[in-house]
Parts: structure tokens; C-alpha cells; sequence
């Protein structure tokens, strides 16, 4: 009876702190507006079920993108005219900003319905993290497991944003669990839970194949481990002998891979056509097929011969060929430095100063309960999230996607349940360890308290994130989310001269009711707009991965070789004024981009006048400081 009792109120807890988390998660929609890259994947998805069509954003998703756009679907939107340019070229971003912010529709409302349903991956990825910590460490350690999970800020703070983030970390965890599971038992449920958590990771994230090492290196500690396995009809109830059981393992999972490819054909409509026919007149991908083949490569030579033989859907095929294309080279920010091939210390850098220090001091008290309990059987017993650590960290480590801390997301379960191991020391006699382990739960809760509604500004102690800027910006910090708090501010603070912004991310000023001129963001800006914008004195509002010009046409820091080029446009400026000629769009951006970038160099060497949830600086300029940052000479090294 005590037991049942036991089991009970673990279950009770954690679905309460699963239900808190999901709360946590969603409650703050309405006070951001659209991250990055919400735009596209919101508006792929209402597309994918209303026009069968899958020629917009085929990278990111499938899964997640319809997931989150059945409730938009369900209610009364309005979806701009497919009788545009935008649509004949495939440009999900153009599409997107019609239908968000030029449709008439509310878009907190569609935002908060999509954002709503993801954060249901992040409760399903939570129950998991439960029923691992109280596998391994019993029912504290899985109450506790929920705790983390639910107080974590990386999982609040992309676990209710319409991104595949959530639905991978999910479906890893789903799949390499399920696996492990049918390698002890293997029984027609398990292998259809192995089979479909397979397939709906293929359609979630195209980091998909990474389950192949992953569930490799669990057949192999299971076949090592040795060991009759249990089975069920159509198998003999016990397969005798690591060979046999390695056999019948591996039939399973080819099995389930043929499972696995009838999901992604079925969420393509079962039509290998990217197009739908009857709306693909004049139509084209917005990217090249022969730029996506550019790089070359097995994974290209790959791509070409499932083209060729249509063995997968062609938007699959595309979106995996864009994924690969353009993870290759990505421009990033990291304390100072810029590289469009990434750092080996990216994400293991962005893990020690975005998770709070209390889950280390947890992992901690963990390894030395293991430690004096044995690792073996926990070793074996936790293979699947060892192997989902090992396999994704390493492929982490070598990625040259550094964007953002989000991509690290598949490793968290595996920290958040090694560190409910802490747990067992609630029932030891060292009373001190035990109160240890309360302190630290409390003080991880109450990081995530003190950040809120700020999810994805948190940094702990190492940094904070008032400096984070200094150090990551993107989707680590800076993902476009705050611009509703401009005009908050804005209206708190009336100004009387003129007011400039340079917004990283896909929302809209006028639609939030901003009016300012913009200058240096033009790669976010949808709407017409003169270039080079006319630069003066007034209030400046500036996101700081646009301060740090991580993607601006000046990207890096100013130095030499900028101010040439600089020099060299303000020359053919006044060449073109001299012969009555006009600066074309192209160069007008260029010019406005650097003369952004000088305005920043100046504006580096004073305090801001304020800073707007973490992500937006405001200065306050007048014109001779305009005049002095654009046109004096450098001041000498």
C-alpha cells in the first residue's frame, strides 16, 4: 500500500510542475512578439495543410510547422493571395510578413494558439525526464528530474516558440527510450512506440540521422550486456544467445526505418512533387537545387540518388539538401570574435553561462552518490541518455551552426537527469547533503522566478544578463522578441526630436505602433524604405546583435580595411553627386550598413541611456556626435 502511495504522489507532483511548466511557458506569448524565425515556420505550416503545397520552408520541420498551425487553421485567419511573386518564388519570409502583419489578423493570437501546441512536446520531453530520474534514482529523483525540467530556462524559453527545437529534444529522447525498451522486451508495442518515435523525429529536425549512432551504440551495449531477450508473437517468447538477440534486434529496427519512410511520405501527402499541380504554375524553390548541390560530398551524392529514384519526397529531399547546404558555413558571434565556421567551444561555453550554476552543484552531489554507490548498474541502466549526450554533443562540438543555444537543446534531458541523482542523498543519513539538495532545488527554481517573462535573456551569475551582449547575441539573447517592449517604452517615455532603430528580427514597427526610422537592419525590414537612410541626432534604439554587427554588410569589428571601404563609398558618393547620378539600392544599403557600423564604433566608448530587456540599447545623440562618428577621422591606435 505504501508503495502505491509512493508511486502516486511522484505522479502527482510531477504532473503538477509539468502543468506549471507549460503555463510558465505559454503565459509570457502575449508580451513578445515573433522570434526570428517564427514567421516562416508558422506561415510554412498553415500552407502545408491548406494547399497541400510544400515548396515554403522545407528545412525546418514538417511535424512541428503542422503542429502548430492546426489551430491557426481551425480559425477564422485570412492567408494572403497566392497570386503574388512572393509565392511563385517560394519566399516563406515575404509570404509571412503579408499574412502577419498586412492580413488584418491578430497575431498574438496566432502566435499564442501555435506556441500553445509546442510547449506540448516540452510536457511530453518533461514526463520523459520524470520517468527517467525516477528509473534510475527513484521517486524523489523523478520529482526532482521535474523540477529542472521545469524550471530550466533554456526549456521555457524555447519551449512554447513555433521551432523545431522542442519537438527534437522530445523525439530524441522518445526514440533512443523506445529503443532501449525494445532491446529488453521486444514486443509489437515497443517496436511500433520505436518505430513511430523514429519517424516523427525524421519529420521534426533533419539532425534526425543522428538516432542511427545513437540506437548503434545502445545495440551494442545491449548485445555486449549479453542475456536471453524476452520477446512476443510473431518471435519465440526468448531469444537465447547475443547473436540471436542482436539479430532479431536489428531486423527491428530495419523494420522500423521502413516505418520511419512511410511517416515522412505521409506527411508530404504521399506525393514525391515538392508543388502541388495544380498551384505550382511558374513556380520555382527560392534556393536552387544546384545551389544546394553546390558544396558536393556523399550527403550531396545521397541527395541525387533519391532524387533520381524518388525514394523520398522531393521537399524532404530539398529541405535536408538546404539544412546541409547552409550549416556548413553560418556566420556567428562569439566574445569578440566572428566566424562563419564556428567554434569547438561554442556550445559548451553557451551551456556553462546559460544553465543555472545550482543544476552543476546538482550533478555534483550526483557523481558523488554514484561514486560511492557503483556506476555500473546506472551506466547501463542510463545508456540511452548517455548515448543521446555523446553522440548529439559531438556533433554539436563540430557543427559550424553557432547561432544559438537552442541547437544544444536533445543534451538537456540527459543533464537534467543526472543531476536528479542528487536525490538519493535525501534519504541518507548525511543530513547536511540532504538540505544541500533542497537549497540548490530552490535556488534553480527561483532563477527561473527572478528571470521571467525574460526566458531567453538568462544568464547566470558568470555573466548575467544584463552583459550577455558582450558575449552571444542571436538566438542565444537577441532573437527579435522584445520589440513590443520599444513601444512600451516609448510611450512611457515621450520624445520630442526624431527617433532611429536598428531591430534584429521578424517583427513589424508599424504594426506595434513605432514610428521611427530605421537604419542598418535592412535584411529585417520587409517594408520599402529609402537607402542610405539620412542619419542625424535623436534617440537611438539599437539590438545588440545589430550593435555588434554580427550580420550587417560591415560585419566584425571596425578596423582598417572598414574605414577603406568606408572611405571609398563616401568618395563615390560625392563622385555620383559631382555627374548627377543616384547611388543604386544596393550600394545605398552598403553605405548605410557602414556608416551604422562607425556610429556604433563611437557609440561603444559611452554607457547606454537605458537597456530594454537585455536585448535593446538605447543612446541618446546629438547631431554633432552624428556628424563627429560618421565623418572624423579614426582616432589612432
Amino acid at each position: 500500500m505504501s508503495a502505491i502511495t509512493g508511486r502516486a504522489w511522484a505522479v502527482v507532483a510531477a504532473g503538477i510542475l509539468l502543468a506549471l511548466y507549460w503555463w510558465m511557458a505559454t503565459s509570457v506569448s502575449d508580451g513578445i512578439c515573433t522570434t526570428s524565425d517564427e514567421v516562416a515556420h508558422l506561415t510554412a505550416g498553415y500552407s502545408y495543410w491548406t494547399t497541400d503545397d510544400y515548396r515554403l520552408q522545407p528545412e525546418n520541420g514538417n511535424l512541428p510547422q503542422r503542429a502548430a498551425a492546426l489551430p491557426v487553421v481551425l480559425s477564422n485567419v485570412r492567408y494572403p493571395t497566392l497570386d503574388q511573386a512572393a509565392w511563385r518564388i517560394s519566399d516563406v519570409w515575404e509570404m509571412g510578413f503579408r499574412w502577419f502583419y498586412e492580413s488584418g489578423n491578430d497575431v498574438a493570437s496566432m502566435l499564442r494558439d501555435g506556441r500553445r501546441v509546442i510547449a506540448l512536446f516540452g510536457v511530453a520531453a518533461g514526463a520523459l525526464v520524470f520517468a527517467w530520474g525516477r528509473r534510475l534514482f527513484g521517486d524523489a529523483g523523478g520529482v526532482l528530474a521535474a523540477l529542472l525540467f521545469a524550471f530550466c530556462p533554456t526549456m521555457l524559453a524555447n519551449g512554447a516558440l513555433v521551432t523545431s527545437d522542442m519537438a527534437a529534444t522530445c523525439l530524441f529522447l522518445a526514440t533512443v527510450t523506445a529503443f532501449w525498451a525494445m532491446a529488453h522486451r521486444l514486443t509489437p508495442l515497443r517496436w511500433a512506440l520505436f518505430a513511430l518515435s523514429l519517424g516523427l523525429l525524421c519529420v521534426a529536425k533533419f539532425s534526425a540521422p543522428l538516432a542511427a549512432p545513437m540506437c548503434a551504440v545502445l545495440w551494442a551495449a545491449r548485445v555486449a550486456r549479453g542475456g536471453d531477450l524476452e520477446a512476443s508473437w510473431p518471435l519465440p517468447p526468448r531469444l537465447a544467445g547475443r547473436l540471436r538477440a542482436g539479430a532479431a534486434l536489428a531486423g527491428a529496427s530495419a523494420a522500423a526505418c521502413l516505418v520511419a519512410v512511410a511517416v515522412i511520405w505521409a506527411s508530404y501527402g504521399f506525393r514525391y512533387a515538392m508543388f502541388n499541380p495544380g498551384l505550382a504554375a511558374r513556380s520555382r524553390p527560392l534556393v536552387g537545387w544546384e545551389s544546394l548541390e553546390e558544396p558536393g560530398g556523399p550527403a550531396v551524392s545521397a541527395v541525387r540518388l533519391a532524387r533520381a529514384h524518388q525514394l523520398l519526397p522531393e521537399a524532404y529531399l530539398y529541405g535536408f539538401a538546404h539544412t546541409y547546404r547552409f550549416s556548413r558555413s553560418r556566420d556567428g558571434f562569439l566574445n569578440g570574435e566572428y566566424r562563419s565556421t564556428g567554434w569547438v567551444q561554442y556550445f559548451p561555453y553557451t551551456t556553462a553561462v546559460k544553465t543555472p550554476l545550482a543544476l552543476f552543484a546538482l550533478l555534483g552531489l550526483s557523481a558523488a552518490f554514484a561514486a560511492r554507490a557503483g556506476l555500473g548498474r546506472l551506466a547501463y541502466e542510463g545508456a540511452p541518455l548517455l548515448a543521446l549526450f555523446a553522440v548529439y554533443g559531438a556533433f554539436a562540438l563540430s557543427s559550424h551552426l553557432n547561432i544559438g543555444h537552442r541547437h544544444i537543446m536533445p543534451v538537456y534531458p540527459a543533464l537534467l537527469v543526472a543531476a536528479s541523482g542528487a536525490a538519493c542523498w535525501l534519504t541518507r543519513p548525511t543530513r547536511w547533503a540532504g538540505a544541500a539538495v533542497g537549497a540548490l532545488a530552490a535556488w534553480f527554481a527561483a532563477e527561473s522566478i527572478w528571470i521571467r517573462p525574460h526566458y531567453l535573456a538568462y544568464f547566470n551569475e558568470l555573466v548575467g544578463p544584463a552583459n550577455a551582449w558582450r558575449h552571444v547575441v542571436d538566438g542565444s539573447l537577441d532573437w527579435g522578441q522584445d520589440l513590443p517592449e520599444v513601444g512600451r517604452w516609448l510611450a512611457r517615455n515621450p520624445q520630442e526630436g526624431p527617433v532611429f532603430i536598428s531591430y534584429f528580427g521578424s517583427g513589424d514597427l508599424a504594426y506595434y505602433g513605432i514610428h521611427a526610422t530605421r537604419v542598418g537592419d535592412s535584411g529585417s525590414d520587409f517594408r520599402e524604405r529609402r537607402a542610405p537612410a539620412r542619419l542625424a541626432g535623436g534617440l537611438w534604439i539599437i539590438s545588440v546583435s545589430q550593435f555588434q554587427q554580427a550580420y550587417t554588410r560591415a560585419r566584425g569589428p571596425w578596423d582598417l580595411e572598414k574605414e577603406a571601404r568606408y572611405r571609398q563609398l563616401l568618395a563615390h558618393v560625392l563622385e555620383l553627386a559631382r555627374t548627377g547620378r543616384a547611388l543604386t539600392h544596393d550600394e545605398g544599403v552598403t553605405l548605410e550598413d557602414f556608416q551604422f557600423a562607425r556610429l556604433c564604433r563611437f557609440l561603444r566608448g559611452r554607457s547606454p541611456l537605458a537597456q530594454l530587456n537585455y536585448t535593446l540599447l538605447v543612446f541618446r545623440v546629438t547631431d554633432a556626435e552624428v556628424s563627429h562618428a560618421l565623418y572624423e577621422p579614426l582616432d589612432p591606435p
